[in-house]
């Protein structure tokens, strides 16, 4: 069964499992920071590019990666569809704010799709995190699979028994509501799971074997900056596509 968490299983390989994991965790903000920061969209395109060539090399799940990316779009589409209509130039903006939303989900669930649960948590633990927001947000990440298995079960059943959902706000109503009630109902679960913890000696605190940043690691780091640097300030991406697309039109 599909995990609706965007991490790999342990059984799973990839390139990028050889770096360390706090490195596959900083590196999507090196290339989704000025993405957001600028409003050029051609730098954009070029880093949604560049993430598509990576996952391919890499050996990521890139089909589960952008499944996961679909079941987002449409949100993503209602927060953008409307700006033309209210701002001028709003087409360009529009796409501009789509890209940048897309680009950025994008290259986060793939960084995240080379990542083990593990080595996710192993990278907080690096990060220094108090041990108090780490523990609570492994119970998080413990109850969404069961909160969405959940949504997927009512939902089924209330079909079972008739009910039907035509519209698209009539599902979003629906999960809403049953989403409140499984929340109520899990978070009664998690604070007996928690003191249940307690009483075996769980202290709060998560341990892993040592892992140190290796040169390789450093030296992935400083090629995404060193790429990031150049696109922004050496190359000037709008000649260069208008080039590209000369090629093609007579």
């Amino acid at each position: 069964m599909e995990s609706t968490l965007p991490f790999r299983h342990e059984e799973e390989k990839s390139v990028l499992s050889r770096f360390h994991p706090l490195v596959r965790l900083g590196s999507p903000f090196i290339l989704v920071i000025p993405i957001l920061i600028m409003g050029n969209i051609y730098l954009i395109i070029t880093t949604i590019l560049i993430m598509l060539i990576i996952s391919l090399v890499a050996k990521l799940k890139l089909v589960r990666v952008l499944s996961r990316i679909s079941k987002i779009l449409p949100f993503v589409i209602v927060m953008t569809i409307f700006i033309p209509f209210y701002m001028p130039n709003g087409w360009y903006l529009a796409l501009l704010l789509f890209l940048r939303i897309f680009g950025a989900i994008f290259v986060f669930l793939s960084f995240f799709s080379s990542l083990t649960y593990s080595e996710f948590i192993e990278s907080l633990k690096k990060l220094r995190l108090p041990s108090m927001f780490i523990g609570s947000f492994v119970i998080m990440l413990h109850y969404i699979p069961i909160l969405a298995n959940s949504n997927r079960k009512i939902l089924g059943a209330q079909e079972l028994r008739g009910k039907k959902i035509t519209t698209y706000s009539e599902k979003l109503k629906t999960h809403a509501f049953i989403m409140g009630k499984s929340l109520v109902m899990n978070m009664e679960r998690s604070e007996k799971l928690y003191e249940s913890l307690k009483m075996r000696g769980f202290s709060g605190k998560l341990t892993f074997a040592a892992r140190k940043i290796k040169i390789m690691d450093i030296l992935l780091v400083l090629t995404f900056i060193f790429m990031m640097v150049t696109l922004i300030f050496f190359i000037d991406l709008e000649a260069f596509y208008m080039g590209v697309i000369g090629l093609f039109l007579p």
